[in-house]
C-alpha cells in the first residue's frame, strides 16, 4: 500500500460528528417547589450519603497536637487525626493571642496545599486562615486527601501508589480510580475527615458549632459536608454552586470534584440546599469565566439558574437568610478576604446575640 493510498484511507475528523453531552441529567430527587422541605432533605441526604459512601456512625478518630510555634500573635499548631492503624491525617490550626471571635472557623482549601491558606506561600486561597486569625478567629485548616503531604497516600506501602495532585508530571488519578472502584469517592472520604475534624474542633473550642469557608475543591466541601452537620453556623463558598453537568464538559475541571450517578438525583443547587436554613454566601470573582486558560470557570452560565434554585430551597426551608451572591470585580478564581471577614463577622456576631438571648431567657425561666 503506497502513501496516496494510506492518505486517503486515514480517518478524518469529518468521519464523526462529537457533540455528546449528557446534559443535566434527571435529577429526580431535586427540590421541587411546594415539596415539603423536611421530608425532601431528609430524603435526600440519605441518598447523598449513599452517592458518596459516607458512614454517619463511624467509628470515634484519636487526636494528637505534634507541634506549635507562634506567628504575628497566632499560635499555629499541626493537630494529627488517627483514623486507624493504617491512616492517620495532619491539620493546622490557628488560635490568636486575643481570640474575639465567638465560633471558631473550619477553613477548606482547594487544589494545592493547605500552607497556601496559613500564609506560607501566596496563591488564589490568599492566606485566608491566617488572615481569619489575625482577626481573632480560631480557625481549623485540614490537608485534603490527594494534595500537599497527603499527595500520596499509600506513600508508606512498598510498592503502591495512589496520587492525585501531582501537578507537572503525570497525572492518572489514580486515588480518585481506586476509591470509585469501592463505592468511596475521593469527595466522600473527604467529607467524613471533615466531619470528624468538626467534632474536634468544637470539643477543644468547647463550642456548639463552627463557621465554614473555602475555594474551589474547597468551596464544594464547604456546602458539602456541612449537609451532614447540625453544627454550621454560616457557610462561605468561594467558586463553586455551577451545575455539574457544565464543569467537566465545558470548564475542564479536575475528577475530584465528581461523583458518580449524582445528576440521576441532583445537583449542586441541591447539595447546598440540603444546608438550609444556615447562612450561606457563594462567591465568585468576576473573571472566573469560561476561557481557554481557565480550568476553574467557576462564574459559568450554570450559576444564576443554580442561585435561583438555591434560593427556592431556602424559602422552603422557612429561615431567616437566603444564600447571598459575592462578586469581586476585576479578579478571578481567588479568595476575597475581605468579603469572607465581613460575612463570618456578621453571622459571628448575629450566633453570639442569639445565644446571649436564650441563654438570658431560659435563666429566668
Amino acid at each position: 500500500m503506497n502513501k496516496a493510498d494510506l492518505e486517503d484511507l486515514t480517518l478524518r475528523k469529518t468521519d464523526a460528528v462529537l457533540r455528546l453531552q449528557h446534559g443535566p441529567g434527571i435529577r429526580s430527587m431535586s427540590y421541587k417547589l411546594g415539596a415539603d422541605f423536611s421530608v425532601w432533605r431528609a430524603q435526600a441526604q440519605e441518598k447523598l450519603a449513599e452517592l458518596l459512601g459516607v458512614n454517619l456512625r463511624q467509628e470515634k478518630c484519636s487526636f494528637e497536637v505534634l507541634r506549635s510555634t507562634l506567628v504575628e500573635d497566632v499560635t499555629i499548631s499541626i493537630v494529627q487525626m488517627q483514623i486507624n492503624k493504617d491512616l492517620s491525617l495532619p491539620a493546622y490550626y490557628l488560635v490568636p493571642k486575643e481570640k474575639t471571635g465567638h465560633f471558631p472557623i473550619m477553613a477548606i482549601h482547594g487544589h494545592g496545599e493547605s500552607e497556601a491558606c496559613i500564609g506560607i506561600r501566596d496563591d488564589y486561597h490568599h492566606g485566608f486562615a491566617l488572615h481569619l486569625a489575625k482577626k481573632g478567629y480560631a480557625v481549623l485548616c485540614p490537608e485534603l486527601r490527594g494534595f500537599g503531604v497527603l499527595k500520596d497516600m499509600a506513600r508508606d506501602l512498598v510498592g503502591a501508589k495512589l496520587d492525585y495532585w501531582n501537578w507537572g508530571v503525570h497525572m492518572a488519578y489514580s486515588l480518585v480510580s481506586e476509591a470509585n472502584l469501592h463505592g468511596k469517592p475521593l469527595v466522600g472520604q473527604t467529607v467524613s475527615d471533615l466531619l470528624a475534624w468538626e467534632e474536634w474542633l468544637c470539643g477543644v473550642e468547647d463550642v456548639t458549632g463552627v463557621h465554614v469557608a473555602g475555594i474551589s475543591y474547597g468551596g464544594d466541601l464547604a456546602t458539602m459536608y456541612p449537609a451532614f452537620s447540625n453544627r454550621t453556623k454560616s457557610i462561605f463558598a468561594s467558586g463553586t454552586l455551577g451545575s455539574f453537568s457544565v464543569i467537566f464538559s465545558q470548564c475542564y475541571n479536575a475528577p475530584a470534584h465528581g461523583i458518580a450517578s449524582i445528576l440521576e438525583y441532583m445537583d449542586r443547587s441541591d447539595i447546598a440546599g440540603l444546608n438550609a436554613p444556615t447562612p450561606m454566601a457563594v462567591h465568585y470573582g468576576e473573571l472566573d469565566q469560561p476561557g481557554p486558560n481557565n480550568h476553574s470557570a467557576s462564574y459559568n452560565e450554570s450559576v444564576a439558574k443554580s442561585m435561583d434554585e438555591l434560593r427556592t430551597i431556602y424559602s422552603a426551608s422557612k429561615g431567616n437568610h437566603l444564600p447571598q451572591l459575592l462578586v469581586t470585580e476585576g479578579k478571578g478564581h481567588e479568595m476575597d478576604n475581605a468579603k469572607l471577614l465581613q460575612f463570618i463577622s456578621e453571622h459571628d456576631t448575629a450566633n453570639k446575640a442569639l445565644q446571649q438571648t436564650q441563654t438570658s431567657h431560659a435563666a429566668e425561666l
